[in-house]
This record gives C-alpha cells, structure tokens and sequence, in this order.
C-alpha cells in the first residue's frame, strides 16, 4: 500500500457577501446604462410632443370687424396670422372668426383672402384654401396641406376679439 492521500476535489468557498454585491450592483448598472440609451433612441423615433402654452393676444373689437374683413397680424414669435370674419354669429361671436397660417404649408408663401370666392389663395402655385383653411386646389390640395389654425375668443362682455398664440418668445429679435 502506499503512503499516499488521494487527491482531493477542492472544497467549493461558500459565494461571498461582497462578491454577490459586486455582481448585483454591475447588473443594475449595465441594465441603467442600456436603458438610458434605448429611451434616447426611442426619443428620435417618437418625439415627445410637449403641449406648448397658450395666451391670449388682443386683436380689436367685434364693431371692427365686418363679415368678409380680414386681417394680418403677428403673434410674438412673428408668425403671421390672417384673422378673417366669415359671418355674423350672434350667439357665438367667436364661431364667426377664422384664424389661419398666413403661410402657405406647400413652400412658404404668404397666402390672402378673397372676400368675393370666400377662399383664401396663394399667389406661388395658385394654391387654394377653403375659409376653414382646407387645401381644394393647387399643390397643398395634392400634398394634403391645411393651413395651421389658431383659436379665437370673444369676450361677451366687452366684445374684445382675442386669438390665442404660443406664450413662447423664443423666435423673437
């Protein structure tokens, strides 16, 4: 017989605190750090569309606005609106007003209303759009571009005429 041991299997060290800390810890951190990365990625897909405030912007009385009149003006981010009175509403002064783009969404061109053919026309490419600010002809009707629309409030009580504009100055000079 010999006088040697056999050799033994090594005794397996019970898993430590720390070790299983360690290992925890670069679990989070790697799950945290592709995470941030996947909610930057999807950002780009899917924007965010963050609803930007909105105030009111004074633009004249009821009495000077007859039905057919329209208007341009600027709201504080030089925007051009064209305010327009497509009819007299006595119970609701504001449904009688439309506020419009007064940019064309097909290249950029200043539209205008025809009081007569209650349209509002851009002079680029004969670009035609209905009072609502639907496009019925032209380019924009085929590319399916409205004009972008703003809210108009009356105060009953006095008769002011208010459209509701972006409360951002950001684009101001």
């Amino acid at each position: 017989m010999s006088d040697q041991i056999p050799h033994a299997c090594p005794i397996e060290q019970p898993h430590s605190r720390r070790g299983f800390l360690s290992t925890v810890l670069m679990v989070i951190g790697v799950a945290a750090g592709y995470g941030l990365g996947l909610l930057h990625f999807l950002e780009y897909l899917v924007p965010l569309r963050r609803k930007t405030p909105k105030r009111e912007m004074f633009v004249g009385t009821l009495a000077e606005f007859q039905v057919g009149a329209s208007v341009t003006l600027r709201d504080p981010r030089g925007e051009e609106i064209s305010l327009t009175r497509v009819h007299d509403d006595k119970t609701e002064p504001a449904n009688g007003f439309k506020a419009l783009s007064s940019t064309c969404p097909h290249l950029g061109c200043k539209v205008h209303w025809d009081a007569g053919k209650g349209e509002f026309l851009c002079p680029c490419h004969n670009g035609v759009f209905d009072k609502n600010g639907i496009a019925i002809s032209g380019p924009p009707a085929k590319e399916k571009k409205n004009l972008s629309t703003f809210e108009v409030r009356v105060n009953k009580d006095t008769g002011w005429v208010y459209v509701m504009v972006s409360a951002g100055d950001d684009n101001v000079a």
